[in-house]
């Protein structure tokens, strides 16, 4: 079986096709995904200082759109970098941490911030098979506390008390 043009990646003429890398495509739907979100927010409404904590409805919408946009720009521009190799099937893990999401809600909604993200950041490292606790705690402790810090103190987000909290 002889390679047609559009297999081995050259015109008729010999020439050689540029290819738009997947990395690139699926980045600009999700640059204009971003940019329809970031429009949304254009029309939410301030509010009053009193009950603001610091932080305006549309603020943080807007951080995370420009996260994503920056992280997405990146992976984009670095995808132009390699070649495009044959994708591998999803690993079975993907369904078991998709399912342990819901279980944080509840863990959130019942435990309190911190002690959600901290049974979240022990027992997904368990499922993907770390076993070197000595990483997983630092990391179940450092990252839960580095999060916390970013919304309560610098962001002045204000988070219900833990109902483990008694005092």
């Amino acid at each position: 079986m002889s390679e047609t043009p559009e297999t081995d990646g050259r015109a008729a003429d010999g020439m050689s096709v540029a290819r738009i890398p997947r990395d690139a495509i699926v980045g600009a739907a999700i640059l204009a995904f971003c940019l329809a979100v970031w429009l949304v927010t254009l029309g939410f409404k301030e509010a009053p200082a009193a009950i603001a904590q610091n932080v305006q409805p549309a603020t943080f919408p807007r951080m995370v759109l420009l996260v994503m946009a920056v992280l997405t720009a990146t992976i984009m521009a670095l995808s132009f970098r390699r070649q495009d190799k044959p994708k591998k099937t999803l690993k079975p893990m993907l369904w078991p941490s998709a399912a342990i999401m819901p279980g944080f809600v509840l863990a959130f909604e019942f435990l309190g911030i911190l002690p959600a993200m901290i049974l979240l950041c022990v027992f997904l490292p368990l499922l993907w098979g770390e076993r070197r606790l000595l990483l997983i705690v630092p990391y179940s402790i450092v990252f839960p506390a580095a999060i916390y810090l970013l919304f309560a103190v610098v962001l002045k987000v204000h988070f219900e008390p833990s109902p483990l909290v008694f005092w």
